[in-house]
């Protein structure tokens, strides 16, 4: 979907005049776009990151407990749309080795987010807390996006993605047990920040759901560690390291 970067600029530096300092605000973009309008701010010695549309009350509480940069200010603009102002970390995206350098940190932010009440509480429930069943819905959009665009897949190939489609919906239907956490959904690095002192915040928190703890935990685990760093992760993430759990991930 197409937006103006630019499109509530002045709106927000009234916002951030009258709700954080009545200071000459300096406005700059983010050298990336994120998918919603972004800013940098700068005002005297105060760097800040302003993000509206975003789900507030999930940055705060991810902020109230570490995982998170500091939320300054938040609220909405005068046509409804919400924004969040939070201190500007400067840092970068981590690389794979950083990844298994900070394995506690990277880990300990998972956990923390999976057994956070307070944010379970802000996301939607479902309708059951199942795997089996919640991994069946979720095979289920997917062969729905599917079925959009077969029509232009060369016979073979459409085959081919029926046949994996019906083996994973047969190993889903074998899923035991259930328990769902507030997930982050998509682990990636570019929703990681590693700061120049070496802290590790956690971004970008629009697809949070109720999920099976499996789905971050096995992206981040496919993505960045090793056969050999796993099992470690696992343990410092609150996570079984069965045979169950593997087959979920």
């Amino acid at each position: 979907m197409n937006f103006s970067r630019d499109q509530h600029e002045q709106a927000v530096v009234s916002f951030l005049r009258q709700q954080v300092a009545n200071l000459d605000w300096q406005i700059s973009h983010p050298p990336h776009g994120t998918g919603q309008e972004t800013y940098f701010a700068n005002g005297q010695n105060q760097e800040l990151f302003i993000k509206l549309g975003g789900r507030v009350e999930l940055y705060r509480v991810a902020a109230q407990l570490g995982l998170a940069p500091p939320v300054i200010a938040s609220g909405c603009l005068a046509d409804g749309t919400s924004i969040l102002v939070q201190q500007r970390i400067h840092g970068h995206t981590p690389i794979r080795r950083e990844f298994q350098c900070h394995l506690r940190q990277f880990a300990s932010h998972l956990r923390t987010l999976h057994q956070s009440a307070q944010l379970q509480d802000l996301l939607p429930q479902r309708s059951s807390s199942q795997y089996q069943e919640v991994g069946l819905e979720m095979l289920a959009q997917v062969e729905q996006r599917w079925q959009m665009c077969a029509s232009g897949v060369p016979a073979a190939a459409a085959g081919y993605v029926n046949e994996k489609i019906d083996y994973l919906r047969d190993r889903m239907a074998q899923f035991q047990g259930g328990g769902l956490v507030a997930s982050h959904s998509d682990p990636c690095n570019a929703n990681w920040l590693v700061s120049d002192e070496e802290r590790v915040y956690l971004l970008d928190f629009e697809s949070m759901q109720m999920d099976d703890p499996a789905l971050d935990l096995g992206a981040i685990l496919w993505w960045y560690y090793p056969p050999e760093l796993r099992s470690e992760f696992l343990a410092a993430a609150g996570c079984p390291d069965d045979a169950d759990f593997r087959e979920r991930m």
